[in-house]
């Protein structure tokens, strides 16, 4: 089953003279979310990161509409050329998705990803409380290194402090908070890929979704 078959999204950090991270993620059948690439770039103009997007998303077989998802202050006009980084992200062939930039909302919901699915089948020897719903792929060496090194605000015990190096994990703020979060309702018996009942499943998830440029 390639990426083209899975329900996938992107969140992007923008940064230039700090860095910034795109990550990719991919919703699976049972439920859980996965982290699946990252990419950190630092000093590139936004015609280099959305090329560089562009690229990315070929080469994984990923169509033109995948949902990447942003801050909402790329919409902010920069007073420069007449048009906000997103427009010119559009321009180039990125259009962004913008999703509530709420920080504490955000931090819950990468929380409530990181708790683990109680279910009998993702528990294992190693994780005998279950598995966590979100997780990340080894390539994405940025984010498992960054990730346990967030700390509270001092001023704001429900945000992080923004000092941190924190790119990766705003990516994965804003790619949860765009829609492509776990499904940690009820949860669908795993069925037999390619199975009538697997497409049924496939087609319900896909219809679900929001936010989908045609």
């Amino acid at each position: 089953m390639s990426l083209a078959d899975l329900r996938v999204a992107g969140g992007l950090d923008w940064g230039s003279a700090s860095p910034g991270c795109l990550v990719w993620g991919l919703a699976r059948v049972d439920g859980h979310v996965e982290l699946f690439d990252e990419w950190k770039f630092q000093r590139l103009s936004v015609r280099d990161v959305a090329e560089g997007i562009r690229e990315r998303r070929e080469a994984w077989g990923l169509r033109r509409g995948t949902p990447l998802y942003a801050d909402p202050a790329l919409r902010a006009d920069t007073g420069q050329i007449g048009e906000s980084i997103g427009q010119t992200f559009a321009r180039y062939g990125v259009p962004l998705i913008y999703p509530s930039n709420d920080r504490v909302a955000g931090w819950q919901r990468v929380h409530e990803a990181l708790q683990p699915c109680r279910h009998p089948e993702c528990r294992t020897p190693e994780t005998p409380e279950g598995v966590p719903w979100l997780s990340v792929d080894p390539r994405c060496r940025y984010l498992l290194r960054t990730f346990p090194l967030m700390i509270q605000s001092a001023q704001n015990p429900e945000d992080l402090d923004t000092t941190g190096d924190d790119h990766g994990l705003d990516a994965v703020r804003y790619l949860l908070m765009g829609g492509l979060r776990p499904d940690t309702g009820r949860r669908e018996a795993p069925l037999p890929v390619g199975s009538h009942g697997w497409w049924k499943q496939y087609h319900r998830r896909q219809s679900a979704q929001t936010g989908i440029l045609a």
